[in-house]
């Protein structure tokens, strides 16, 4: 047979019924339609990275370090510099901004930039349209973000606080190049000059901060010289240039895209079980076709041609609408993630991936078809035509299983390579596919315990049941009828949808009940004066309880029993990692903290002692008595290890090295706290602390938490938004059952209708049938969903969950309602079959 005689028959099938493979070429789109925007997003937007890498950075390289430099340090970089090309430093914190119209103080980004020469590349748009140095002209003028304006309610003209002095507000921040490269902080910013940062007095020994030094070089310079020296001179420094971009912004990016695929890759599943079940009732109502053609000489490999053609042609056809849905998808991504990201440039399309995407969806389409593709050849003509009879409809079942199961096997391995494939590491593929593989087959299990019992309750009880509800259970088990699949599909979309709503919960509530400052209500950062600050606070109307410390220092670690820590054997970190450690300080041993070795230190201490945590202890090979020598401030320590202890995840110390409180005494220690404040008198405290202590950072744990429930709620939305697409393809799959079942539910209609049944009888039997599959497709894929969120709250983001009774109740009222708004939507035209017309075709 050529291909030409194959296409021919091909088409004629396609062409003689092409209504019921409408839902074929559906389930396809959508499942490439979500792969391909997820994924093409991700591939455009790191290629606009390195594209537009010059403008992201604003310079051809960029040295960033979250620790203030030494003046030694810096003077490195500027020789560095002064090699190579130019140099200017960019610094940014936080802190808090406030007006004479508005004294409560707004917690701000703060940028310091050299107006001069800042950016070495790209645009930054303000308004008026001046140039930055003439409206940053001294160190007393700053450019504020429109949203700032509207909260301290001022305007271009006016005046507004910084640490405690005046700046005189001369225009407007729209959009600065390097923002991505800034990081994800508050939407409110403040752009000033060095000279102005410096006035403000924020900086000092300890502050947070980070630097950024950005550096333009003349062609031909070898950047890894330059980043080499850089590594040199700055501790802890993470370095991008032209070449890739920003590292933490692509990696980011790469790592959402992995996970979002992956959830895309369920609704391509899903959408591919559609495609098997259309194709096996297709090749069901083909079946007396088969077996006449193979009656009179046509071979099964010529047969299978035919249909494999056919499904290549629905393959192409989805896959073709996907990709285009899925241009829209990837352009509606910047709209839902613009709350997490304040500044995103338009992505544009990248075809690489959909070309790619196109081959997905055909291949997917493929080894879905397998199992009832490769059944063809065992397809025996005798059998077919006379499969009424018993033993033949045995012999038939028994020829099936083993396709079903050579094609079972492919489509997991198959379906694992591209899941490795997308997440770009077996070990994710391999836990994707195996909690994908372990909910599928939870559904299938409860898929054939609901039949069981439906088969029971009817041949059992059914004659006391009312007969609408005998003929709805009975419908579920009618021939042809798929309602494994149906279950599967559906199951599968609201266990991934509960498991995203579950998530968004726990984080939540995780954050919320052990967030910083869990002992109040009002988190304060950067405090010097411990005695003067607690004083000032304790005494302030509304206060309701202490101000909860805990401080910490900059340390270099130089050795451990005498031995430099160049020199260290087997130790789990970097050397340059060493160069600048936190350490923390502590009195009696505090809450959240269980001793495992050693003993605590008396609260009156003044000698240096080191306490790790288990952690600190791995990660440096410590034991009991080893001596630390650090340099703290300019100051040589050397501490005995006397106490190895275990934090909990409520504890308030953050850190892993601990040190007597008063044996620091005297050194730039910087502490944080909380405390808690009647909410009514919040914004008084606010102002009062801004007025006395103006570079002490407040920030309403209140206002924190909502901005943390946007992000979380804004990355739960795109989550959702792709797993409609999960459901979705599980609703195509239900209307695919229906409609293979359409010509028996017609002839069912047609008899009911007779015997004297109305249409509000009839639609009370589907109803019911639909109820069901719906009902529990809910039940089952809720319950999973629990179970997994147990079990990602237990193992992954260390947070307590609770059984949600709510999300199930909710889960299986509104499967419920979609299964019967799918089969509905397939089934309406039915009731209005005349019965005398369908007869007659009999």
């Amino acid at each position: 047979m050529s291909f030409r005689t194959t296409s021919k028959i091909a088409w004629r099938e396609l062409r003689a019924s092409p209504g019921k493979f409408i839902l074929v070429i559906l389930a396809v789109a959508v499942g490439v339609a979500a792969l391909t925007g997820v994924k093409g997003f991700g591939y455009a937007f790191k290629g606009m990275l390195i594209k537009d890498a010059k403008q992201l950075i604003a310079a051809d390289l960029q040295a960033q370090t979250f620790v203030n430099p030494t003046p030694e340090q810096v003077r490195q970089v500027e020789q560095i510099a002064s090699r190579y090309g130019a140099m200017t430093r960019v610094t940014e914190m936080l802190t808090m901004a406030a007006s004479a119209n508005d004294r409560v103080p707004q917690m701000v980004s703060l940028k310091a930039v050299d107006p001069a020469v800042y950016p070495f590349y790209g645009t930054l748009t303000v308004n008026p349209p001046k140039p930055l140095c003439d409206l940053l002209p001294d160190d007393s003028s700053a450019l504020v973000t429109p949203e700032l304006l509207i909260r301290l309610k001022v305007s271009p003209g006016d005046s507004i606080r910084l640490g405690g002095k005046d700046f005189h507000i001369t225009g407007t921040l729209i959009t600065e190049p390097d923002r991505l490269a800034s990081g994800l902080g508050p939407g409110m910013r403040v752009l000033v000059s060095r000279g102005g940062l410096a006035r403000t007095g924020l900086i000092q020994f300890g502050s947070r901060a980070a630097q950024r030094f950005l550096f333009k070089l003349p062609p031909g310079v070898k950047l890894d010289s330059v980043i080499a020296e850089l590594k040199a001179a700055l501790p802890r420094v993470f370095i991008s240039d032209y070449r890739e971009g920003s590292p933490a912004v692509g990696k980011a990016i790469d790592n959402t895209t992995t996970f979002l695929s992956l959830i895309s890759l369920i609704a391509l599943i899903v959408g591919s079980l559609g495609v098997s079940m259309g194709m096996y009732s297709h090749l069901q109502q083909r079946m007396d076709t088969i077996a006449i053609m193979k009656a009179i000489g046509a071979r099964s490999d010529q047969i299978i041609k035919i249909y494999l053609l056919q499904t290549l042609w629905l393959g192409f056809a989805g896959s073709l609408i996907g990709v285009g849905i899925g241009a829209l998808v990837q352009k509606s991504f910047p709209l839902l993630i613009q709350r997490v990201f304040a500044f995103l440039p338009d992505v544009p399309w990248d075809w690489s991936f959909s070309l790619q995407g196109l081959s997905v969806g055909i291949l997917a389409a493929l080894l879905f078809t397998l199992p009832p593709l490769l059944s063809v050849r065992n397809v025996r003509a005798n059998l077919v035509l006379r499969r009424d009879m018993a033993d033949a409809r045995q012999e038939l079942r028994r020829r099936r299983q083993a396709p079903f199961l050579v094609g079972t096997v492919m489509i997991l391995v198959s379906f694992l390579i591209i899941a490795v494939w997308l997440s770009g590491a077996w070990r994710i593929g391999v836990y994707f596919m195996a909690g994908l593989v372990g909910g599928i087959i939870a559904l299938w299990v409860a898929s054939a315990f609901l039949l069981t019992v439906m088969k029971t309750l009817v041949h059992t009880v059914g004659t006391h049941l009312p007969s609408s509800f005998r003929h709805g259970f009975a419908n579920l088990y009618r021939p042809g009828n798929q309602t494994t699949t149906v279950l599967v599909a559906l199951g599968v979309g609201v266990m991934f949808t509960t498991t995203t709503y579950l998530l968004q919960n726990t984080v939540l509530q995780t954050v919320t009940r052990e967030g910083p400052g869990r002992e109040g209500n009002v988190f304060l950062l950067d405090i010097r004066d411990v005695a003067g600050v607690a004083k000032f606070i304790e005494a302030q109307p509304g206060v309701t309880g202490k101000l909860e410390l805990a401080g910490y220092i900059m340390a270099k670690m130089l050795a451990n029993n005498d031995i430099p820590v160049e020199r260290l054997k087997a130790i789990r970190v970097n050397a340059s990692e060493l160069q600048m450690v936190r350490i923390t300080t502590a009195q009696a041993l505090p809450y959240g903290l269980k001793l495992r070795k050693g003993r605590w230190w008396p609260a009156n201490e003044t000698h240096p002692e080191l306490a790790v945590s288990e952690q600190a202890q791995r990660d440096f090979h410590l034991k009991l008595g080893d001596r630390l020598r650090f340099e703290v401030a300019g100051r040589i320590m050397e501490a005995p290890l006397v106490a190895i202890f275990e934090r909990e995840r409520r504890a308030p110390v953050r850190y892993e090295l601990v040190f007597p409180q008063l044996a620091l005494r005297g050194l730039p220690v910087v502490y944080y706290g909380a405390v808690h404040v009647e909410p009514r008198n919040i914004p008084s405290f606010e102002e009062a602390i801004f007025e006395r202590f103006p570079t002490i950072t407040i920030m309403n744990l209140a206002d924190v938490l909502k901005r943390i429930q946007d992000a979380v709620d804004q990355v739960a939305l795109v989550i959702r938004f792709l797993v409609c697409f999960a459901i979705a393809a599980g609703i195509i799959v239900l209307c695919s059952s229906v409609a293979g079942t359409r010509y028996r539910r017609i002839r069912e209609v047609a008899i009911l209708k007779t015997l004297g049944s109305t249409k509000r009888y009839i639609r009370t039997v589907f109803s019911i049938e639909f109820s069901l599959l719906g009902g529990v497709a809910g039940l089952v894929g809720a319950i999973l969903a629990n179970l997994f969120t147990r079990v990602i709250s237990d193992k992954f983001i260390d947070a307590p969950f609770e059984f949600d009774w709510w999300a199930l109740a909710v889960g299986v009222i509104a499967t419920v309602l979609l299964a019967n708004v799918g089969g509905w939507l397939v089934s309406a035209r039915i009731l209005n079959q005349r019965p005398l017309l369908v007869l007659r075709e009999e």
